[in-house]
C-alpha cells in the first residue's frame, strides 16, 4: 500500500511538472509537433519512471547487532474485524474510481461500435467515412471518420474529412489511449483535466495546420469551422473537428510561426526531470567491512533471498560472513548480494526475533528463518507480599515422600492429577498442602492413590492456565515497546514516590508482563539485595497502573519486561 501510494505521488509530480512547463513556456508557441511529443513524453514518463527510482550509494560501517534477549511477545489475533482502517477505506474508494473509468471507456468503445454498425459507409479520398443517422459533430477515431448524414455539402464534407484525416495519419488516437490509461490511474487528480485539454487542443492545431497545408483555403476552412462549432458534443476520447474554441484556433492559424530558437524552451524539462528524479531518489545502503580472505584466493558472488516460515521476505536481515566484518542487509524484497566471498565461508543470517541461521556460501541461496523462542521458568524464591500470614513454604523434600514399595505418591493440584515435577510448582501460588494415607487415597483416587496422595490447593484456580502461559513460545523485541502512562519521566516520579519511605537501602530486579490491554501480570522477583527490597519491589510493580501496551505490526501484544528498583 505504501509503495503504491508513493508511485501515485511520483506520477502526479511528473504530470504536474510537465504540465507547468507546457502552460508557462510552450502553450503559445506554434511548434505543435514539439509540443505534442513533450506532452506525450510527460504521460509516458509519469507511468514508467516511478517504477525505476534513481538510487544513490550510501556506504556505512556494518551496525552492531545486540544478541541479548530483551523481551518476548505473544501476538493477539482478533478474528473477524468489522472496522476498516483509513488506508483500507481509501484503497476501496481508489479501486472504485479506477473501475468507473475503465467501465466508462469500455462503454464508449461499445457505443462507437454500435454507431459504426448503424451508419452508412462511404469512401472520400481513400478514407473510411461513416454517415451517422443522428445529428453529431464530425469526429474521428482510429482510421475511421464519423459525420452527420445531414452534412451533404460536398465542400464542407471534403474540408472536414481533410481535417480529420490529419488526426488519423498522425495517430492522434494513440496519444488519447495513453492518456486514458494515465487518467484511469490518476482519476482523482484534478490536473488530469487540464492535461487532457492541452493534448487535444494541440491535436486540433496540428490538424488545422495539416488541412491548410493540403490545399484547403484558409478563409473557407475558418468559415466552415465557425459554422460547425455548434454541433452536438461527441465522445470524450475522440478527435473532433469542432473540438475546443474555434476562435482560439483561428487566431493560432493566423499567428506568425514561432522562431526556431524558441524550440529550445523544451530544454526546461531537463532541470525539471533532474529535480523530480533526485527528490524521489532512494538510498542504496552498502555495509562495508574488511575481508579476511588471503590475496589471490578464488571467490564467488553470493546472491539470495531471506524469507520467513510463511514465505514472506524479511527486509533488513543482517547477512554477515562468519568471523569477518564483511556483510550487508537484505532489501525490501528480502534479496541480498555479497561479492568476493570464500566458497568455504559460512554466511550468518540474523534478524531480531528469529533464530540465527548459519549456512555455507553458495552462488544462489534461499534462506528460511524461524522465529526465535525460549522458555520462561519462574524463580523458586519468590516472596509473597500481599497479606499476612505468609503462605506456607513448600516442603523442601516433598518429592522424597514415598508410598508403598518406595514409589512416589500421586500429586493432585486443585483436584487435577499433576504429572510434572513437584519442584516446578511456584511456592507463591500454593495455599495448602495435604498428605493423605494410602487407605483414604485408594477410596478417593482408586488404584492411582495406592502409594499415597499429596493434595495441593493453589490460591488461584487458574494455576494450569498460568503455567501454560509461562511455557508459551516467546519472541524477542516488538516494534513499539510498552510505556508507562506519561512516559519515562512519569515512571521515574512513580518509583521515587513509591520508594520514599523505604526502611532499607538496596535494590531488586523485578520481571513482569505488560498484557495487550496494558495491565500488569506475571510479576516475579528475579534478584534483590535483601528480603525487604524483594518484597517492597514486588509490591510496587504489582500495584502499577495500566501501561500503554506494546505493538507489533499494528496489533497490541504481551511483552515481558524487567525493571530495576533502587531504595
Amino acid at each position: 500500500m505504501e509503495a503504491f501510494g508513493k508511485y501515485l505521488l511520483q506520477m502526479a509530480c511528473w504530470l504536474a511538472g510537465f504540465g507547468i512547463v507546457y502552460y508557462i513556456l510552450l502553450r503559445k508557441e506554434t511548434h505543435y509537433n514539439i509540443n505534442r511529443w513533450f506532452l506525450v513524453s510527460g504521460l509516458f514518463v509519469s507511468l514508467v519512471f516511478p517504477l525505476f527510482p534513481l538510487q544513490y550509494k550510501v556506504v556505512k560501517p556494518f551496525p552492531n547487532i545486540p544478541l541479548e534477549v530483551v523481551a518476548n511477545t505473544e501476538t493477539v489475533e482478533s478474528g473477524f474485524r468489522f472496522n476498516l482502517s483509513l488506508s483500507e477505506i481509501l484503497m476501496m474508494i481508489y479501486i472504485a474510481g479506477i473501475t468507473f473509468f475503465v467501465l466508462r471507456f469500455i462503454l464508449q468503445i461499445l457505443k462507437l461500435k454500435r454507431l459504426k454498425a448503424s451508419s452508412k459507409h462511404i469512401l472520400i479520398s481513400n478514407t473510411n467515412v461513416y454517415q451517422v443517422e443522428k445529428e453529431t459533430a464530425p469526429f474521428s477515431f482510429f482510421r475511421n471518420i464519423y459525420v452527420s448524414k445531414t452534412m451533404d455539402d460536398s465542400t464542407v464534407l471534403e474540408t472536414v474529412v481533410a481535417h480529420e484525416k490529419v488526426h488519423i495519419e498522425e495517430h492522434h488516437w494513440a496519444d488519447l489511449l495513453l492518456f486514458e490509461l494515465a487518467r484511469s490511474i490518476q482519476w482523482f487528480n484534478p490536473l488530469m483535466h487540464l492535461y487532457r485539454k492541452a493534448i487535444m487542443q494541440n491535436h486540433e492545431y496540428l490538424a488545422d495546420l495539416g488541412a491548410l497545408g493540403n490545399g484547403i483555403q484558409a478563409r473557407n476552412y475558418q468559415t466552415i469551422l465557425i459554422n460547425q462549432m455548434f454541433g452536438i458534443p461527441v465522445l470524450q476520447m475522440v478527435s473532433s473537428f469542432t473540438m475546443f474554441n474555434p476562435g482560439k484556433r483561428i487566431t493560432m492559424m493566423k499567428k506568425n510561426k514561432s522562431k526556431p530558437a524558441k524550440k529550445l524552451k523544451v530544454l526546461w524539462a531537463v532541470p525539471l526531470i533532474a529535480i523530480i528524479l533526485f527528490a524521489f531518489a532512494e538510498p542504496k545502503y552498502e555495509y562495508s567491512g574488511t575481508s579476511t580472505l588471503p590475496a589471490g584466493q578464488n571467490t564467488i558472488s553470493v546472491k539470495g533471498i531471506v524469507i520467513d516460515a510463511d514465505g514472506e521476505p524479511l527486509p533488513g536481515t543482517s547477512v554477515i560472513v562468519s568471523k569477518t566484518t564483511t556483510g550487508t542487509i537484505t532489501d525490501l524484497n528480502g534479496n541480498f548480494i555479497l561479492e568476493g566471498i570464500d566458497p568455504d565461508a559460512l554466511i550468518v543470517f540474523s534478524f531480531v526475533g528469529y533464530e540465527t541461521v548459519k549456512l555455507k556460501a553458495d552462488k544462489k541461496m534461499k534462506v528460511k528463518m524461524k522465529k526465535q523462542v525460549y522458555k520462561i521458568n519462574p524463580s523458586l524464591n519468590v516472596v509473597e507480599t500481599n497479606v499476612a500470614p505468609p503462605p506456607p513454604p513448600p516442603p523442601p523434600k516433598i518429592i522424597d515422600i514415598k508410598g508403598k514399595d518406595g514409589k512416589e505418591p500421586l500429586i493432585v493440584v486443585d483436584g487435577k492429577i499433576y504429572n510434572g515435577d513437584i519442584s516446578e510448582i511456584d511456592p507463591v501460588t500454593i495455599k495448602t498442602i495435604s498428605v493423605l494415607k494410602e487407605e483414604i487415597d485408594t477410596k478417593a483416587y482408586g488404584a492411582k492413590g495406592k502409594n499415597g496422595v499429596i493434595e495441593i490447593t493453589t490460591k488461584s484456580k487458574e494455576f494450569f492456565e498460568k503455567k501454560e502461559i509461562q511455557e508459551e513460545e516467546v519472541f524477542i523485541v516488538v516494534e513499539d515497546m510498552p510505556q508507562f502512562n506519561g512516559g519515562d519521566k512519569a515512571l521515574q516520579e512513580y518509583l521515587i514516590k513509591a520508594t520514599t519511605n523505604a526502611k532499607e537501602k538496596g535494590s531488586a530486579l523485578i520481571g513482569f508482563t505488560v498484557l495487550n490491554d496494558g495491565s500488569i501480570d506475571n510479576v516475579r522477583i528475579k534478584e534483590g539485595t535483601s528480603d525487604y527490597t524483594k518484597k517492597a519491589a514486588y509490591k510496587i510493580v504489582s500495584s502499577m497502573p495500566k501501561w500503554k501496551p506494546g505493538m507489533q505490526r499494528g496489533k497490541p501484544v504481551k511483552v515481558d519486561m524487567e525493571i530495576q528498583i533502587d531504595f
